[in-house]
């Protein structure tokens, strides 16, 4: 009975650092914020236009997404990185379109799907020195049109899609 105990237990000890294993090398995206999919991480530490990111949001963001029901506030985010150091992105105030370098990126609403109101961040804005404007595919994601830049400090990896559906 000891013996059964004991082998129990291992098992359950790999299990669990399998689990563990798999959360650190891969990233699964349940949202449409980006494909969802499966995502592994890769080293970086230099992020360009283009990069997919997982972030730890502010706790601004984390306390606007329990407020408004979106989830527990927990959850790391994923999107592209839209803009770097130095480059330039606008949201109008009378079309509400939203540009990176003069070339439109999609839409921003005023109220989210259930009728919450979201931040309002409009005028011409410079990427400072250690940050980056995060972005999504999906224009209701919320995302850096939105929330602003984000330190890359943030970031916990660079993620590249395995299987995406």
């Amino acid at each position: 009975m000891k013996r059964k105990a004991i082998i129990f237990l291992m098992l359950c000890v790999a299990v669990g650092a399998g689990f563990w294993l798999l959360s650190e090398v891969f990233y699964v995206n349940v949202t449409e914020s980006l494909p969802r999919g499966l995502y592994m991480r890769v080293p970086s530490e230099n992020f360009k236009v283009g990069d997919y990111i997982v972030y730890e949001p502010s706790a601004e963001v984390k306390n606007l997404i329990v407020k408004n029901g979106w989830g527990s506030g927990k959850q790391d985010f994923l999107k592209k990185v839209g803009a770097v150091e130095g480059e330039k992105y606008k949201i109008s105030t009378d079309t509400l379109s939203f540009e990176i370098e003069g070339e439109y990126i999609g839409r921003v609403f005023e109220t989210d799907n259930k009728g919450n109101e979201l931040p309002k961040l409009r005028g011409e804005f410079e990427v400072p020195q250690g940050y980056i404007l995060p972005i999504a595919t999906n224009e209701r994601s919320f995302d850096g049109r939105y929330s602003g830049t984000i330190s890359v400090k943030q970031i916990k990896a660079r993620v590249v899609p395995i299987l995406t559906f």
